[in-house]
């Protein structure tokens, strides 16, 4: 299950503190922003009413003289390449907000680059080419299984359907580290939200260029599938990097213009798709700003821009590690290798995942769940995830039966700590599955029609089974002695 690099989203704080969240989609070499508001004052997860969702049309040519502070605006450079057409007026505009990102990031000149706009739906279609040709039903099918088995969403929730709306409703833009392309939705003009994005994603270029994000940092698809927490880390990294930047050149950058437009698009903004889809995946799809955002202003308050430099020739490796700034780089996740239990199961059966769940999705299934029912309190999930040292979880599917396994194995930092886990991890089990069937101190189950669900401890160790009956469950259980 590509369950954190399907994601990355940035937010950006704009003025008067209203602010506004890019969401960035990392497949197949590309850097894709969303344009989302952050809602202060209400509930992530409740549906914001909104009368207007802006489309953005093809660019026109229109008649830029002065910038708009007023001043006259810097010619573009008499020879500039790929740059798809893009009307002169809008080229200084875009080489003027890169210099001004360099300037305040400090990093050398992005080159070749290949600027563009797109249309809306140019830019669905681009995404849909991007990633969803790799994208298939079966793949749709596993991670629904596996999002069910951790108890996210149903097992048939179609999320194929989710991410194309959610992409065609969100996309505002993208860098791609493979072309080099540098990409903006346009409307009838180059305003503030679109100046905004540029400087966002001009960001991602000069973090390329320099670091290069596919082969020096490994935020690549192969990477992602044998290590998510890694992949989520350093996708904090680059977008709290980008956020912090975008930020700055906001403040200081923008003219009075800039802010008005992005606080009008903002307030006309509708974003129906996102503010229905489930729980755990609107706050996944926020992560990297909230946390990544505060990872890299907590750096930048120790030591400046060459602190955040310094982050990206030794990068964060885990969520915790991101989710508390303290512990980077020293706190590093104990490894949890599990073996293979295909022989055991017998033919017919397949592993289709192995990964980490880490600190952050282990508090999204005891906070988010598919049933609120099921969620135990946002300060209880919180702290019960906090003393996260490590884990790893297997996922076998039987293609012919239909049925499941979960194997998950988590360690903790210390005994109080797997304690406190212990406690909440039993009471959002008891909420989902109702009354055990068998309970001891350190290991409850339930039998029930169509799996048996085993959880157990041992010391600062806690395991997790679910099999399609008790035999298996039982036998899956006696592989792990220390827990008898």
């Amino acid at each position: 299950m590509e369950k954190k690099n399907i994601w990355i989203v940035a937010i950006v704080v704009v003025v008067m503190v209203v602010l506004c969240c890019c969401a960035v989609l990392v497949a197949s070499g590309a850097t894709y922003a969303i344009l989302k508001p952050q809602e202060t004052s209400q509930n992530m997860n409740e549906p914001v009413e909104s009368t207007f969702s802006p489309t953005r049309e093809p660019v026109t040519l229109p008649t830029i003289d002065l910038d708009p502070d007023g001043e006259e605006q810097d010619n573009p450079s008499p020879t500039q390449e790929n740059q798809s057409n893009i009307p002169g007026e809008i080229l200084a505009q875009m080489e003027k907000i890169e210099r001004e990102v360099e300037g305040l990031r400090g990093l050398p000149r992005a080159n070749d680059l290949d600027r563009k706009t797109l249309t809306t739906e140019e830019l669905r279609q681009r995404v849909m080419e991007d990633f969803f040709v790799d994208y298939t039903e079966e793949d749709v099918r596993q991670d629904a299984l596996i999002l069910n088995l951790f108890g996210l969403i149903d097992r048939d929730y179609d999320l194929y359907e989710l991410f194309v709306e959610l992409y065609s409703e969100q996309i505002a833009g993208f860098y791609d580290d493979e072309t080099k392309e540098m990409v903006v939705v346009q409307g009838d003009k180059f305003a503030g939200p679109e100046r905004m994005t540029y400087a966002h994603e001009y960001t991602h270029a000069l973090q390329d260029s320099q670091y290069n994000l596919n082969d020096g940092l490994k935020l690549d698809d192969d990477t992602c599938e044998l290590d998510s927490e890694y992949c989520a880390a350093v996708t904090a990294l680059v977008e709290g990097d980008a956020s912090f930047t975008e930020t700055q050149w906001f403040l200081e950058h923008s003219s009075l213009k800039d802010k008005q437009e992005v606080l009008k698009y903002y307030q006309e903004y509708a974003s129906p798709i996102f503010d229905n889809t489930p729980a755990f995946l609107q706050e996944d799809l926020i992560f990297p700003y909230v946390k990544g955002l505060a990872f890299v202003t907590q750096l930048y308050e120790e030591g400046g821009y060459a602190a955040i430099d310094a982050a990206y020739l030794n990068p964060p490796v885990s969520t915790e590690q991101i989710m508390h700034p303290e512990r980077y780089p020293d706190d590093q996740p104990i490894k949890i290798e599990l073996d293979d239990f295909t022989s055991l199961l017998g033919a017919g059966w397949e592993e289709i995942d192995r990964n980490t769940m880490g600190e952050w999705y282990t508090y999204l299934i005891l906070g988010k769940p598919l049933s609120s029912d099921w969620a135990l309190e946002e300060e209880m999930a919180l702290s019960a995830a906090e003393g996260w040292g490590g884990d790893q979880y297997l996922v076998y599917h039987h293609f012919e039966n239909d049925e499941d396994v979960l194997i998950f194995l988590s360690e903790w930092d210390t005994q109080p700590d797997a304690d406190e886990f212990w406690l909440a991890f039993s009471e959002y089990a008891i909420k989902r599955w109702g009354n055990t069937t068998q309970r001891t101190d350190t290991k409850l189950s339930w039998e029930l029609e169509s799996e048996t669900v085993i959880i157990s401890r041992q010391t600062d160790q806690v395991l997790w089974i679910i099999a399609p009956n008790l035999d298996l469950a039982e036998e899956l259980a006696t592989q792990f002695p220390e827990f008898h």
